[in-house]
């Protein structure tokens, strides 16, 4: 028997953008000033939270560094060094999107393990953009979401995702960087 097909939607934010509280909406946790928090809501189908300025507020005290944005050229590296590790490991990266403030990828042939293979993308690309920078800095938030994708209409779907992302900075289609 087949197995049905298997990709991940992998998305991360650059560190200190998209806080929880942001107006565009957002899946982290929402803290309160007054103590504890609300879990994040990041299951598909279902609402998600906006437009909270105490949590907002809350969050950007609480950053430890600057945030972080990539340039078209910070984009390019990130892209290519996603793409350098997914080759080493014989993933394929069906398609990609680098923004300033956040990244989506949708990995195929990938361990089912959607923490462990961000990781991996992630410190490729703290790597390559702190050896570019001569500095050390953080360029990603902690965490991300992983959307464990059965089957070739949830796939396409997420793929589609991707290509229509706006104010992409660099494109990956098929494990290869398109500039």
């Amino acid at each position: 028997m087949n197995e049905p097909e298997f990709a991940l939607l992998l998305t991360w934010t650059c560190y200190g953008n998209w806080l929880p509280g942001d107006g565009r909406g957002y899946v982290g946790n929402t803290r309160s000033k007054r103590g504890g928090f609300q879990p994040k809501h990041n299951v598909p189908q279902t609402r998600f939270d906006a437009d909270d300025q105490e949590s907002r507020d809350l969050a950007k005290g609480l950053q430890r560094y600057d945030s972080a944005r990539l340039t078209l050229d910070d984009a390019k590296r990130a892209a290519h060094s996603f793409v350098a590790a997914a080759v080493a490991r014989s993933w394929i990266i069906l398609r990609g999107a680098v923004m300033a403030n956040h990244v989506h990828l949708v990995v195929r042939n990938c361990p089912d393990d959607g923490p462990d293979v961000r990781r991996v993308f992630k410190g490729v690309g703290q790597a390559r953009l702190n050896e570019e920078a001569g500095v050390k800095r953080r360029w990603w938030t902690q965490g991300g979401s992983n959307r464990y994708l059965h089957g070739n209409d949830s796939i396409l779907a997420a793929m589609r995702y991707v290509e229509e992302q706006e104010f992409c900075l660099v494109r990956i289609e098929e494990t290869r960087v398109v500039e």
